[in-house]
């Protein structure tokens, strides 16, 4: 039936028939039904009337909620896609103005999923269109609320009005600002009295709808205080958040008291509801905030602490939240504006005083006591997830949790706790640490105390920095980790924790053997598989450490790989394997050429694991990192790497259809390529993908063209005649439309080709250096360009004059000649290294002669400029003799002492710019030989009247200099 729909699509009208057809096939769950739906809906999205018949379905009472459903969905895409009015194939005002009065009945609709959608809808639809093409929508909502029967319809019709709200207060230009806080002075008494009359009405009845309506309210309100006033001294604001907050203690009561679970639930987001409404004006309105600050302490310190164990997991982690954000804000801490420079006000002095009213010294420690034993404790859930997964519960505290987890939002407040109270918490902390020592460690209980502590050392260690002497106190944590019991693993893989976080922060350095002694010894098979994983991790900070000594670390190292080797074998998730492979990341890079010797038995097994990677695009990623960090600390040797490096070059360079590993990929082929010795076959293949990789875009085309440059330095007769070709192309497609640093890689590309390639494969490039002259000629501003594209012609002009005047003839162009000298003698400043300078001036003396109608139009010019490059590139010896700083003697190159680490591809540039031709000619000779060939140019008194035109100043430098 759809089949036979779809195809006469074209000639049917869109109606609520044919509309509910597609949609019952769309939800069928049948794979070919529905997508010849998402066909036909294709085509049919794109009629007149379709979306207003969705919503006529959407609120339909007699459609199942499953079309209802689909429907609404489809409305929802429809608008998403079509409401703009520049989208293509936008909707019609007609198709909007229906859409928008069935959105405005939808109300009506009891099924929270389809309702739930319809909000979505409303809310797109009011970004766009409220105020002005949708005046009616406020007013119509408002009826209902007010004058409405039936109670759920009035709360959903509220919930609509608040899905509206809450989208117009998001936005965030200056004029949907205004508008908003005019929607707020209209509307914000009415919700006020709404909001206590609902309270009320559930005061006397004890009916849900009520609490649900004034928690909607409620939410309105919390809209409005927080973006609908520009500033917070109204009377009218400030009541109504006294109120709000007033509210928390009896509604807090009556949650305690109430034991139906949905009414707890409605109580406790109820709750929620006014927290994040007073953390919201305490973070826009600090100042103003104060005169609650002390009843909001109380409410925070009530739901958090006196009764967290009673509370809903999310409402405690927002007190906490509250409270956190009340000791950080700078306007209550005298102390921080100090610090800061920032003169202190009366109102912060006063504040200061009130925040500290309520933070005694006795409240302080009760609350760490209290998170200590309740919430940064290990909770059975978690110890359950130790013994069945014990890989998600090892790296389950490094990824990101949310801000209504009890224990994160615990960790940030006693954190800042301790950062503002450091002179109260961090000397009760120590205590606190020197009691453990007398605690018996058979039982679960004092373990987990313990360890909670413990874990409190990790959270605010810089906070402790001067307060705990780690050095004596790491001794006490060895021989802890010796100790046996039935619960000891807790508290070695706390330890080992601690261990890792003070290894970079004080731990003396003659310490640090011992770190690594620990760690290796917890890696062993025979430990529990997160102590294990808590010691690599433990060890990759050691490693990582500023203060880190390969040579401490040498004896260590091959035992290290081993036992990381043995755990990387034995986990199964792949975010452990990528875990683990840092560590050994980060042990290649500390170690730099210790890891040499111990690099065969890591190449016996990264190959395995590449195999088994194939599913894990992140696996994959940092196995070519590590690569690339080994070809790196292994210089000339990495050859060795090449039957691990090999496939996986070939695997992400050409048989990776979605690009994920192409970045890491290149840096991994230039880091090789920079070390070899030859091209190989797999780098030959590979060489004729780079017109293809030149196309990704700038994230990778920096790399690809360093990977071209680097071939052509390791083998440039090759890469010209075989890929030549193919690079040209590519270049001629990209140079019109890249940036200026792409255009100076590829003009130091084709530099290193003149210099280094013989001149029978330069007219190769003849296209580019059309292109590159085409360039020069617009006079581009990014000197840099200029200086390359500069040189380029330079090099041409002094091995091959003929091959430049030939690629100029092509031109027709007659003033080419004169446009480009121009360039050379106004834009000569713009030179940034003394080779510049050198190179140009040789290049031009040996040109002006053949155009010497240039050399008598510009003599003045090119006067200053040859002295001007003679000042820079030479220098005066003991006898006053002016000589070529830049000249380099006539020696063997191949018997430089080059430094430790430096990579094949710096020695072959540095032995190219040895025997550049430029280093061996002595400029103040050149320029002498040169001015004597120029002055025959013209006849003596012709010459003499060109000098006397000449600067005085220049011309007794140049008397000077030739003398």
């Amino acid at each position: 039936r759809i089949q036979i729909l779809f195809e006469l699509m074209g000639e049917i009208d869109c109606n609520i028939q044919s509309v509910t057809e597609v949609l019952h096939a769309a939800s069928s769950g049948e794979i070919r039904r529905v997508k010849e739906a998402e066909a036909a809906i294709a085509t049919l999205e794109l009629r007149p009337m379709y979306h207003p018949i969705l919503a006529e379905i959407s609120i339909t009472s007699d459609a199942s909620v499953t079309l209802k459903r689909m429907a609404a969905i489809c409305l929802k895409n429809g608008v998403t896609k079509f409401w703009r009015s520049t989208a293509p194939n936008s909707l019609v005002s007609t198709d909007k103005d229906l859409i928008k009065q069935a959105v405005l009945r939808s109300y009506v609709e009891d099924n929270k999923e389809v309702f739930s959608q319809l909000l979505e809808v409303a809310a797109k639809i009011s970004r766009h269109d409220f105020p002005r093409n949708w005046t009616n929508c406020i007013p119509t909502l408002l009826e209902v609320i007010s004058t409405g029967t039936d109670h759920n319809q009035q709360l959903r019709a509220l919930m609509l009005l608040y899905k509206i709200i809450k989208t117009l207060s998001t936005k965030r230009l200056s004029g949907d600002k205004q508008s908003f806080r005019e929607i707020t002075s209209a509307l914000f008494t009415m919700l006020g009295e709404l909001w206590q009359s609902s309270l009320q009405q559930f005061q006397l009845t004890s009916q849900l709808v009520y609490l649900e309506c004034s928690l909607i309210a409620l939410k309105l309100l919390r809209a409005m205080l927080t973006y609908g006033f520009e500033d917070f001294t109204a009377p009218l604001q400030r009541g109504c958040l006294s109120a709000i907050i007033t509210s928390v203690q009896p509604h807090l009561r009556q949650r305690l008291a109430v034991t139906d679970t949905t009414a707890k639930q409605v109580y406790d987001k109820y709750l929620i509801v006014v927290i994040k409404t007073a953390i919201n004006v305490q973070e826009r309105h600090p100042e103003e905030f104060g005169e609650f600050l002390l009843s909001v302490l109380q409410c925070g310190n009530l739901i958090s602490f006196q009764h967290s164990g009673q509370l809903e997991a999310k409402l405690v982690a927002q007190g906490l939240h509250l409270l956190s954000n009340i000791i950080l804000c700078d306007v209550y801490d005298v102390f921080r504006q100090n610090s800061r420079g920032i003169s202190v006000t009366e109102a912060t002095i006063r504040l200061n005083e009130v925040r500290n009213s309520f933070f005694t010294e006795a409240q302080i420690q009760s609350m760490c006591v209290h998170c200590i034993s309740n919430f940064l404790k290990l909770s059975d859930i978690e110890l359950l997830n130790w013994k069945e997964s014990p890989e998600e519960f090892a790296y389950e505290e490094t990824r990101h949790v949310s801000l209504y987890s009890i224990k994160a939002s615990a960790e940030h407040f006693i954190l800042n706790l301790t950062a503002t109270f450091s002179d109260v918490v961090c000397p009760y902390i120590v205590s606190l640490i020197k009691e453990c020592g007398s605690r018996d460690r058979g039982t679960l209980d004092t373990v987990l105390l313990i360890d909670s502590i413990y874990s409190i050392t990790v959270i605010c260690s810089y906070d402790l920095f001067d307060y705990i002497d780690i050095d004596t106190w790491f001794s006490t944590l060895v021989e802890e980790l010796k100790q046996d019991g039935p619960f000891c693993i807790i508290l070695r893989r706390r330890i080992l924790e601690v261990i890792g976080r003070w290894v970079t922060i004080k731990l003396a350095q003659d310490k640090h053997p011992q770190v690594y002694e620990v760690c290796i010894l917890h890696m062993q098979p025979s430990q529990d598989l997160v102590v294990r994983l808590t010691a690599a991790t433990a060890l990759q900070a050691a490693v990582a450490d500023f203060a880190f000594y390969p040579d401490a670390f040498s004896s260590y190292l091959e035992l290290s790989l081993q036992q990381l080797y043995s755990l990387l074998k034995e986990v199964d998730e792949c975010e452990s394997m990528i875990k683990i492979l840092e560590v050994i990341v980060a042990i290649i890079d500390g170690c730099g050429k210790y890891i040499v010797p111990f690099v065969d038995p890591l190449l016996r097994w990264l190959p395995e694991l590449w195999e088994a990677s194939t599913d894990h695009v992140m696996l994959q990623l940092q196995l070519l990192k590590s690569g690339r960090k080994l070809a790196k600390c292994m210089g000339a040797q990495s050859i060795r790497l090449y039957s691990f490096t090999d496939p996986l070059l070939v695997h992400s360079l050409t048989k990776d259809p979605e690009q994920n590993l192409l970045e890491d990929a290149l840096l991994l082929w230039l880091q090789l390529l920079e070390n070899a010795p030859r091209i190989t076959p797999t780098f030959g293949e590979l060489l004729k993908c780079t017109p293809t990789l030149l196309q990704f875009g700038s994230e990778t085309l920096k790399t690809s063209l360093l990977i071209i440059e680097c071939s052509i330095l390791l083998d440039p007769a090759t890469i010209i005649s075989v890929y030549g070709e193919g690079f040209v192309t590519a270049c001629l497609t990209l140079y019109p439309d890249v940036n200026g640093e792409a255009k100076v890689l590829i003009d130091n590309i084709i530099l290193t080709i003149i210099r280094i390639v013989p001149r029978s494969h330069w007219p190769n490039l003849t296209p580019l250096l059309r292109l590159i002259i085409s360039d020069l000629n617009e006079f581009s501003d990014y000197s840099k360009i200029l200086t390359m594209s500069l040189s380029i012609l330079c090099y041409i002009i002094i091995i091959d004059v003929a091959f430049f005047n030939e690629i100029l003839a092509s031109f027709n162009n007659a003033s080419l000649y004169t446009n480009l000298f121009e360039v050379w003698l106004h834009r000569i400043d713009s030179f940034y290294r003394l080779e510049h300078f050198k190179l140009s001036l040789v290049a031009f003396l040996m040109f002006l002669p053949q155009h010497s109608h240039l050399a008598k139009t510009y003599f003045k010019d090119i006067m200053s400029v040859i002295e001007k490059s003679i000042s820079k590139c030479t220098d005066v010896d003991k006898s006053h003799n002016r000589y070529d700083c830049l000249l380099k003697k006539n020696t063997d190159n191949s018997g430089d002492d080059f430094l430790e680490g430096e990579t094949e591809d710096y020695k072959r540039r540095h032995i190219l710019q040895q025997a550049d031709v430029i280093s061996k000619i002595d400029i103040v000779t050149f320029v002498k030989s040169k001015f004597h060939e120029l002055q025959g140019l013209f006849d003596p008194d012709e010459f003499n009247k060109l000098i006397s035109e000449v600067d005085e100043d220049v011309q007794q430098k140049l008397t000077t200099y030739f003398s």
